[in-house]
């Protein structure tokens, strides 16, 4: 029988890698590694700890269910505070001895004839593994170039969201952030009030709703220790999103004509545009940067902004929403189209992430399965398509934690424990049947994009006929692969309880594995 160095490994140590290891050990298996190219656990909260960062979820719902944690601060909790509670639940469940850090996974390769995964390690030994779950994350890197001349010659500090220097002092300096999605408008937040000057530059307006947050009292701590009290909230979570907001569009609005849908969706949009118009009407003092802060898109085509300090924020005389195309960056600040300079010593580049939705994102010949399939080429011709938004027919024994048509519900930390735990049933059931190899079919792949491209067709609509807006929602091949359509209660139940029919299960028979020959 050949014997890997694992019999499974994790690549990732965020949410998603933590959710997967605790499974396996509830499985009974314990011969894992977890593979991270950072030094810790934590993930994006690890890497991220810019000024004003805060989860936009309320932390009620942003944790892990067999981690409840009563001793939050606040009701939307600070980035470092995610991060600390990642990095004791990881201790708490001694899972530090299955850490490999600072270790990048540089190419995943099926070895068909000994049925298991070799994983190339950047500077490091290669590990192989019988399984692989692949944990990397949704915000996989943040975009190392920008759209926009000139950013070389800037004689300023650069920083980004991801590559923060705490040790930067921005009080007093004049402050350039591009872009106004959740991480410039935590930052314009945080540094407005301190800054010298700081100018804003918006190229698509977000909508910005309220943050409800307040800090939790001793006696709300008393009762989130009580037994079941956190589990009943989660459900309700859960529970009103699946009634109120995914069932109706995947169920209900699903049965309607297009022609029906095209007339009634800008009426939701408009209404929804009415309310926001008010909003900044209460908010925002100047009239022409509220109608500046107006999005001309519909309130679901892209994720909302939850800030309560950033539209107050431009109401300071030293920010300044500047919507006027940039021109270039000098070697002093930015100018825009109309010939101003704007003078900077900060240039803060929140211009996004590497998204798992877009096929750009994965490269050639790092994810090979059997006869040379190479997923990103596949991506590329094919579109983004999985099982359950994780297992691929010519990708034996992987699951991605964050693939196509995975996210369901609203909250990060509970999507990926549904993805983890059907990953884990299926390496559980592989053990237990005595075989080596777990493959989804062809069949159950195919049916189930069609029944996601039948239950998302709404979504579909929404974000591409009737939004006109490129977002993370919509790739460069003009699909939707973000959302999964089914409720929350749905894909959990299918976690558990999918047709184990749906899998090939087979063995290997060879005896041992040949010795790596040196580069």
């Amino acid at each position: 029988m050949t014997e890997p160095d694992y019999e499974v490994a994790i690549i990732g140590a965020g949410p998603g890698g933590i959710a997967t290891a605790h499974m396996l050990r509830q499985k009974g298996i314990h011969d894992f590694v977890i593979i991270e190219r950072g030094d810790d656990f934590g993930g994006t909260w690890r890497d991220n700890h810019y000024p004003g960062l805060a989860v936009d979820i309320p932390t009620l719902w942003y944790q892990l269910s067999f981690a409840p944690n009563p001793n939050w601060s606040r009701f939307f909790a600070p980035g470092p505070e995610i991060h600390r509670y990642l990095q004791d639940t990881a201790a708490g469940l001694g899972l530090y001895e299955h850490l490999r850090p600072n270790s990048e996974v540089i190419r995943q390769q099926w070895d068909d004839e000994h049925g298991l995964w070799r994983l190339q390690i950047r500077g490091g030994e290669p590990v192989t593994a019988r399984f692989v779950v692949s944990s990397v994350g949704g915000y996989v890197n943040a975009k190392t170039t920008v759209d926009i001349e000139g950013v070389d010659d800037f004689t300023g500090t650069v920083l980004r969201p991801n590559a923060w220097d705490d040790s930067y002092d921005t009080k007093g300096k004049r402050i350039a952030v591009i872009g106004t999605g959740s991480s410039g408008v935590q930052i314009t937040a945080a540094l407005s009030a301190e800054a010298a000057n700081l100018d804003v530059y918006q190229r698509t307006p977000a909508w910005v709703l309220p943050k409800v947050d307040f800090d939790f009292s001793p006696w709300m701590r008393r009762l989130m220790r009580l037994p079941g009290v956190v589990p009943a909230v989660n459900t309700v979570g859960r529970l009103a999103m699946d009634i109120f907001m995914v069932a109706p569009i995947v169920h209900v609005f699903s049965r309607l004509p297009d022609n029906w849908l095209r007339r009634l969706m800008p009426l939701y949009d408009g209404w929804s545009r009415l309310l926001y118009r008010l909003l900044l009407r209460a908010v925002v003092d100047d009239a022409a940067t509220r109608r500046k802060l107006v999005p001309h898109y519909g309130i679901l085509a892209k994720r909302p902004v939850i800030s309560s300090a950033f539209l107050p924020a431009l109401n300071n005389p030293s920010t300044n929403l500047i919507t006027t195309p940039i021109d270039r960056i000098t070697a002093t600040g930015i100018r825009t189209i109309d010939g101003v300079d704007h003078p900077a010593d900060l240039l803060v580049l929140a211009t996004g992430y590497e998204l798992w939705i877009d096929p750009e994102t994965y490269r050639p010949d790092t994810i090979v399965g059997p006869c040379g399939f190479d997923l990103a080429q596949y991506y590329r011709a094919h579109g983004l398509q999985s099982y359950a938004g994780t297992a691929h027919p010519r990708l034996p024994n992987r699951w991605e934690i964050v693939g196509p048509l995975g996210f369901v519900g609203f909250a990060w930390l509970d999507y990926v424990e549904t993805v983890a735990a059907h990953a884990v049933r299926i390496i559980h059931e592989t053990r237990h049947r005595g075989a080596q190899v777990a493959t989804v079919s062809q069949d159950a792949f195919n049916l189930w994009n069609e029944r996601m491209r039948r239950d998302g067709r709404v979504a579909h609509l929404y974000y591409t006929a009737t939004s006109g807006l490129n977002s993370y929602f919509v790739n460069s091949q003009y699909e939707t692969p973000y959302y999964r359509p089914q409720t929350i209660t749905g894909s959990r139940q299918f976690a558990r309880h999918s047709p184990l029919s749906d899998y090939q299960f087979t063995h290997v028979h060879v005896t041992a594995l040949p010795e790596e020959q040196p580069a």
